[in-house]
C-alpha cells in the first residue's frame, strides 16, 4: 500500500474522523454511564450526543463582543485537530498509515498533542472577555500545570523503561524481570493522574450552580464553534484512551498474539479508561466552592511521588 493511500484510509477511516466518532459515542457512553451511576442520575442513549450535536450546528454562530472570529475558528480547530492528528500517529491494529510509512507512535509528538485540546480550551477562555470563561480558563491552567509533571515523570519512565521513545517498542517490555512490569505499572497511574485534565469536558452555565464554579472556558461559544470544541472533547477521549492502552496496557499482554483479540484486549482497556474516568467525575469532579488546589500541591503530592517511584523502578529494570 502506498502512502498516499494508507494516508486516507487513515485520516478518513480507521483511526481517523469515522472511526474516532464512532468509538467516541461508545466512549463517552460508558464515561456517562459510570458518572451518572455515582451521582444517581439518569442516563440517555448514545444517540442523544448526535442529536445534541446537529442542533448545535445548526443554531446560529456568533462571536462575543470584541472577538475575532478568525481566533475563535483557529481555538476550535487546534481542538480538534491536535486529538485527531495523535490518533492517526498512533501505531494501533490495522492502521494503514503506520504501515506504510512506519509510523512508531513517537511518545513525545504524543505527548505533545495530547495537550493541544487542553491548550486550545485555555486560548479560546483567555481571548472571551467574560469572567466567568476566564477564571475557567485560569482554573483549569492551574490545574493542567499541577498535572504536567506527573505526566512528563511517567512518560519517561515508561521511555526509559522501553528504552526508546516509540510506542511500537511497548511489546519488548517482557515479563523477565519484575521492575518492568513494576515500572509500567506505575508509570500507568502518573498518566491515569492527569487524565482528568487531559480529557476535561467544559463545563456550561447551570442555572441551579454557582456562575463561578459551573460556567467553563466554552459558555460564550455558540453554534459550529462549541459543536467542534464538543467533537474535539470526544475525539480527545479516544486518543487518550488509545494511548493509555498501547503504552501501558500492550506490556501486559504481549502473551496475545491473536490480532483479533488483542485488539479487542486493547478495546476493553480504553473503555475501561473512560468508565474509570466517568466515576472519577462522578465522585471528586464536584470541586467545593472556594476550594483551590495549586499546582504546588501536586508537585510534592501522591502523583509525583507515584511517577518518581516509576523512574526508580524504570532505572532498576533497565539494569536487568
Amino acid at each position: 500500500m502506498n502512502s498516499a493511500l494508507g494516508f486516507a484510509l487513515a485520516a478518513f477511516i480507521y483511526p481517523g474522523v469515522l472511526a474516532a466518532l464512532v468509538i467516541a459515542l461508545a466512549l463517552g457512553w460508558a464515561r456517562a454511564l459510570a458518572r451518572n451511576a455515582i451521582e444517581r442520575q439518569p442516563t440517555t442513549g448514545p444517540l442523544s450526543d448526535i442529536a445534541a450535536m446537529r442542533s448545535l450546528f445548526a443554531r446560529e454562530t456568533y462571536a462575543p463582543e470584541g472577538v475575532s472570529q478568525f481566533a475563535l475558528s483557529l481555538g476550535v480547530t487546534v481542538a480538534v485537530l491536535a486529538p485527531l492528528t495523535a490518533l492517526l500517529l498512533l501505531p494501533l491494529p490495522a492502521n494503514a498509515l503506520a504501515r506504510s510509512i512506519g509510523l512508531g507512535g513517537d511518545l513525545l509528538v504524543e505527548v505533545a498533542l495530547l495537550l493541544g485540546l487542553p491548550l486550545a480550551r485555555l486560548f479560546l477562555g483567555w481571548i472571551i472577555p467574560s469572567p466567568f470563561a476566564r477564571l475557567a480558563a485560569d482554573r483549569d491552567a492551574r490545574l493542567l500545570a499541577g498535572v504536567g509533571l506527573p505526566l512528563v515523570l511517567g512518560v519517561t519512565a515508561l521511555a526509559q523503561t522501553h528504552g526508546a521513545l516509540t510506542l511500537s517498542d511497548a511489546a519488548t517490555t517482557q515479563g523477565q524481570y519484575p521492575f518492568n512490569y513494576l515500572a509500567v505499572g506505575l508509570a500507568a497511574v502518573a498518566f491515569l493522574c492527569a487524565l482528568p485534565a487531559l480529557a476535561a469536558r467544559s463545563t456550561l452555565l447551570s442555572a441551579d450552580k454557582s456562575a463561578e464554579l459551573v460556567a467553563g472556558e466554552a459558555t460564550d461559544l455558540s453554534g459550529h464553534d462549541l459543536a467542534l470544541l464538543r467533537i474535539g472533547e470526544a475525539i480527545q477521549l479516544v486518543a487518550c484512551a488509545a494511548f493509555f492502552a498501547l503504552a501501558f496496557v500492550s506490556p501486559f499482554i504481549t502473551r496475545i498474539t491473536n490480532p483479533v483479540a488483542h485488539g479487542v484486549a486493547l478495546l476493553i482497556a480504553a473503555i475501561l479508561v473512560a468508565a474509570g474516568l466517568g466515576a472519577w467525575e462522578g465522585r471528586f469532579g464536584q470541586r467545593p466552592e472556594g476550594e483551590e488546589r495549586p499546582p504546588l500541591s501536586w508537585w510534592v503530592g501522591v502523583p509525583t511521588l507515584i511517577a518518581l517511584a516509576a523512574l526508580v523502578a524504570a532505572a532498576w529494570a533497565t539494569r536487568g
